[in-house]
């Protein structure tokens, strides 16, 4: 297949791919779209040469060019001839392909539509200054906060709720090995010489050139793993004999004595949606519920029927308050509930009671 080939909007996607502008399941698709073709190959290796190469910005001279367009405008009584030479669609495709300018202005342009928008949601620190530091530096989450943090190599780590990153000492001069403790998705600048490598307990996860997402809060004994592109290595302890090897659309869970799960062909968007402050739950039990809820609200939940905590929930949340959370889940689970504070409680509309310790008069029912 020649690289003349390659239609606009491939190249459109490999720009997004490129400038890093593209979601994680799109980079999935893009990398699986390249990864056997030569000549795709080759037009991402030459559209990232051109996005490195430096480039100085054209000056425009509109008024120059205004006086030129009217001179001609002036000596014909008729409008000009518009051009109607047909370019080949080849050379089109060559155009693209040897422009190293176009294509990174054409990259560039893709962040700056789309990626200028994000950035501004998103609070975003610059390096947490672990280069010189002998003990480990906390970047840390409180209830309902993320936080994004670039890392001195360039990465980038955006945690979730109630989540804590540290770095052991020596990041950077070796191995970049980073502890976590809840939840973060991490977009890793690949270094064959530095490995990067996320460790929750005794689980080691290391980069082999991915963006991927890691959950290991201490109050869940399972781990688990979502790659979004790239691939990661996952292994238990210090062996790497017992390495799992996860592509994208995979998702590894570490269970309490150590064995590792793999789901393959995974749409991973949910496992990565709290990077964007999405609380997404898929068929999920009660009691995982409860947690969450705990993690991005600060608020307790508690049922008044222990059985009420098998009860599972599909629903997602961006930015709602949390009355209208509950007022949710109460419609979808068809429960009514009583908050008092920071306490929730749940009941069943088949006509448990309220529970005494609760003020009546905070009662609310759902839907009402």
């Amino acid at each position: 297949m020649s690289i003349d080939l390659l239609s606009d909007d491939d190249y459109d996607r490999l720009a997004r791919y490129v400038s890093g502008e593209a979601p994680a399941v799109e980079r999935s698709e893009t990398e699986r779209w390249f990864g056997g073709d030569v000549a795709r190959r080759a037009a991402l290796e030459a559209m990232q040469l051109a996005w490195r190469t430096p480039a100085d910005d054209p000056i425009w001279n509109v008024d120059a060019a205004w006086r030129s367009l009217s001179a001609g405008l002036s000596t014909s009584a008729t409008l000009p001839k518009l051009a109607t030479d047909v370019v080949d669609i080849g050379s089109k495709r060559r155009w693209w392909h040897d422009t190293a300018r176009v294509m990174q202005v054409a990259a560039a342009a893709v962040v700056m539509v789309g990626g200028s928008l994000w950035l501004a949601k998103e609070r975003t620190d610059g390096g947490i200054g672990m280069t010189n530091s002998t003990a480990p530096v906390i970047a840390s989450t409180g209830s309902g906060e993320r936080r994004s943090i670039l890392l001195p190599d360039g990465s980038r780590a955006t945690l979730g709720v109630s989540s804590t990153l540290r770095a052991r000492p020596g990041y950077s001069s070796g191995a970049r090995e980073v502890e976590l403790e809840g939840e973060a998705l991490f977009t890793v600048r690949h270094d064959a010489a530095h490995p990067f490598r996320v460790i929750v307990r005794e689980t080691v996860v290391e980069d082999l050139g991915t963006e991927f997402a890691v959950r290991g809060y201490a109050a869940t004994r399972s781990i688990r793993v979502a790659v979004a592109s790239g691939s990661v290595a996952v292994r238990r302890g210090s062996t790497a004999d017992t390495a799992v090897l996860l592509s994208p659309r995979d998702v590894a869970t570490v269970g309490s004595s150590g064995e590792i799960a793999v789901t393959r062909g995974v749409d991973v968007s949910r496992f990565t949606a709290f990077a964007a402050g999405r609380l997404v739950f898929i068929d999920t039990p009660f009691a995982e519920v409860a947690s969450e809820l705990r993690r991005w609200y600060d608020v307790d939940v508690s049922v008044t029927d222990s059985s009420l905590l098998d009860r599972h929930l599909t629903s997602t949340f961006e930015g709602e308050s949390l009355d209208e959370v509950l007022r949710i889940i109460g419609l979808s689970l068809n429960w009514r509930y009583v908050r008092d504070g920071n306490r929730v409680e749940f009941m069943d509309k088949a006509g448990v009671s309220v529970a005494p310790q609760l003020p009546t008069k905070s009662l609310a029912e759902a839907g009402a």
